[in-house]
């Protein structure tokens, strides 16, 4: 639950909060497209060689899909911890788990290695991440937007979705660089691992930025009022459930459009149009 910020926050700490939540997200949507960019590209070779390539395709991003149905499920976990224990601290959790999970699928053995298996430790990694992001968007959003004044409240908010952008354009490079370096061959063997990997150097340097930040001064006063709510998600969906219900249909389409272009688009660009990786 949001209350009115105080008056006059520190500008400091302002900037920090910004800062963090905008670079945070940015890493953790870095780690969120690039599972989706590998299931386009390497995952129904290396963890699906078994099947035609359509059925490889079908079932790598059926691993992807996974990482949807696991976001509601993140929101309503840090959701109701950040109104219980504060956004500060959720926030760091969910840079680790999203920074952990992204780490193993770099180290995940392939169907060559430990058949099937593989795909299963992809799927539950992939449960691990979307809860992770689920967690991270409307924190990042509320740690920003409680630090700002009242005039400047829907501006500052605005500044971690410029993390989104940041984190797919990211992702797409790590990938291209290594493909370019290593090759088809050395990319599709080992190089695919290395943008995976990176995402435990970036995880440092968020959490460095987000430990600097001070918890949010609505949050402190809420606490200091003892209006702490102990059952934030429910008390949510029992007074605002129409609103809930209609922003989620309303970015339903938009969502779609987004990931088959950010995603899909590239299993057909290499396998329809027979255009290089790189």
């Amino acid at each position: 639950m949001v209350a009115d910020s105080p008056q006059g926050p520190a500008k400091g700490q302002l900037v920090k909060a910004v800062v963090a939540s905008a670079i945070g997200t940015a890493i953790e949507w870095y780690d969120y497209f690039l599972y989706g960019l590998a299931a386009a590209l390497v995952f129904p070779q290396l963890f699906f060689p078994s099947s035609d390539p359509l059925t490889g395709t079908f079932l790598a991003f059926s691993t992807y899909f996974v990482g949807f149905l696991a976001r509601p499920i993140g929101a309503a976990i840090f959701g109701h911890f950040g109104d219980r224990i504060g956004r500060k601290a959720t926030l760091v959790a969910t840079l680790l788990l999203m920074g952990v999970a992204t780490v193993a699928v770099g180290l995940m053995p392939t169907y060559a290695q430990i058949g099937i298996w593989g795909a299963f430790g992809l799927t539950a990694l992939r449960v691990l991440q979307g809860i992770g992001v689920g967690g991270e968007w409307g924190g990042s959003v509320l740690l920003s937007m409680e630090w700002s004044d009242g005039k400047r409240r829907g501006f500052i908010a605005s500044w971690p979705q410029f993390g989104v952008p940041v984190g797919l354009i990211m992702a797409n490079g790590a990938l291209a660089l290594c493909n370019g370096w290593a090759g088809p061959e050395g990319f599709l063997q080992w190089a695919w691992r290395i943008p995976f990997l990176l995402s435990a150097v970036l995880i440092l340097v968020g959490l460095y930025i987000r430990l600097g930040v001070l918890e949010t001064p609505t949050f402190s006063q809420v606490v200091a009022q003892k209006r702490v709510e102990s059952q934030p998600v429910a008390a949510v969906l029992r007074v605002h459930w129409r609103e809930v219900l209609l922003t989620t249909l309303a970015r339903t389409g938009q969502q779609s459009a987004f990931y088959i272009f950010t995603t899909f688009i590239l299993v057909y660009a290499t396998h329809n149009l027979d255009m290089a990786r790189g």
